[in-house]
């Protein structure tokens, strides 16, 4: 387990899943997600909300990004940038966890 300042940190062979502490409901093409534990809510973009759906289940990123890869037009490099720094900002609001 990777971890900086006594938090976990989300690695490509991380497993990642949706927290239980949380509601999402869809809109149109958008996701709107709420955290119970803080009680603020977040919205999510198509690409987003693509990514929270392949959520469901744990899953390990590199796994994610590699499934994205082959639906999206991007490099490698770039999607597991960009699908890191969300999966950060999730886990920072309670929205998903690392499984041990």
């Amino acid at each position: 387990m990777v971890t900086q300042n006594n938090k976990q940190l989300i690695t490509l062979c991380s497993t990642i899943c949706r927290s239980e502490n949380q509601i999402s409901a869809a809109i149109d093409d958008e996701l709107v997600l709420m955290s119970v534990e803080k009680g603020n809510y977040y919205g999510l973009d198509a690409i987003g909300t693509d990514i929270w759906q392949r959520l469901e289940g744990p899953v390990v990123v590199a796994d994610l990004c590699t499934a994205l890869g082959k639906d999206y037009d991007a490099d490698a490099e770039t999607i597991r940038r960009d699908v890191l720094a969300l999966l950060e900002r999730l886990m920072a609001e309670g929205l998903i966890e690392i499984k041990s």
